[in-house]
């Protein structure tokens, strides 16, 4: 009779461990990662791939081609992944401006919001990362011909990359016109010592990296010491598209400028391109960012 039972008997004790076990493998939850923007109505919770999709929309705008509009989608999802790990948490909170039409005009979706969450769906999950840990995923409409090189070693993926056919870019070109007054009131709201009117107008020494963008304009004060502004600064002091200009100064300042944008990263419009060359998101991002790897998010 004891042998007889004995299968019934070690079910009865060990069996529900092993359902048991099944059980908790099958209750647990993958980390759901949530955005948090302030709205007008108050502050709106979404998942992060509902965020990124219209995220998309705000920073590409415009036919750039679905295979770019990946790479894209892959990058923004990059940044977050790197904000996640930064907070150590898996809620966080960004800037709302731009998003509050999404919700509003949640049921009526237009053509970009469509091929936007296609871009992410078809990347759920990846991100860019160097030596296993999220890039620094920079990005920006239109070169002068060429991207830059960060010259950080932390970020040895940034490299000068050509782009020629940025260059044809509707708006690669712009001209800025500023009086002189208005020049150097701007400039002296950045400065901290007294300057010449003259030392400002005519005696910036301007400096420029390798590809063409400032890096940084020097200028000696009364006392004859030496104070610097970064090109990025300066270029947005003045409100120009790009800091690759070139400047002539007579009743006024007139910058030559060439590109939109800080000039790291991907250049949207050359990757544009090369996704009506045919070329896939993997490729896009493998041309802009050297020794990068895709990887899951989790």
């Amino acid at each position: 009779m004891f042998v007889f039972l004995l299968p019934y008997v070690c079910a009865s004790l060990w069996g529900h461990v092993g359902e048991e076990a099944d059980r908790l493998k099958g209750s647990k939850k993958e980390v759901e990662y949530l955005v948090e923007t302030a709205v007008e109505w108050g502050i709106w919770e979404l998942p992060l791939e509902e965020y990124l999709a219209y995220r998309l929309c705000l920073v590409m705008p415009g036919d750039c081609g679905i295979e770019a509009r990946k790479a894209q989608a892959v990058l923004l999802r990059t940044e977050m992944a790197a904000l996640y790990e930064e907070q150590g948490e898996n809620r966080v909170a960004v800037d709302g401006d731009g998003l509050a039409k999404f919700y509003k005009n949640a049921a009526v979706p237009t053509e970009l919001l469509k091929e936007s969450r296609l871009a992410v769906g078809e990347t759920a999950g990846e991100i860019l990362t160097y030596r296993e840990e999220p890039i620094r995923a920079s990005y920006f409409r239109v070169s002068n011909g060429s991207t830059r090189d960060a010259g950080d070693e932390d970020c040895p993926y940034l490299s000068a990359v050509s782009c020629e056919h940025d260059l044809e870019a509707p708006d690669c070109r712009s001209v800025v016109k500023v009086e002189r007054k208005q020049y150097l009131e701007k400039l002296r709201t950045v400065l901290e010592s007294g300057f010449e009117d003259d030392a400002l107008w005519e005696e910036g020494e301007f400096s420029f990296d390798g590809s063409g963008y400032m890096t940084s304009v020097s200028y000696i004060d009364i006392n004859g010491e030496k104070e610097k502004i970064d090109g990025e600064t300066f270029r947005h002091l003045f409100g120009l598209a790009s800091a690759s200009f070139e400047m002539d100064r007579g009743e006024q300042a007139v910058f030559h400028v060439t590109g939109v944008g800080h000039g790291y990263g991907m250049s949207q419009y050359a990757a544009a391109c090369m996704a009506e060359k045919g070329e896939s998101y993997q490729e896009i991002l493998a041309a802009f960012f050297f020794r990068t790897e895709l990887a899951n998010f989790e």
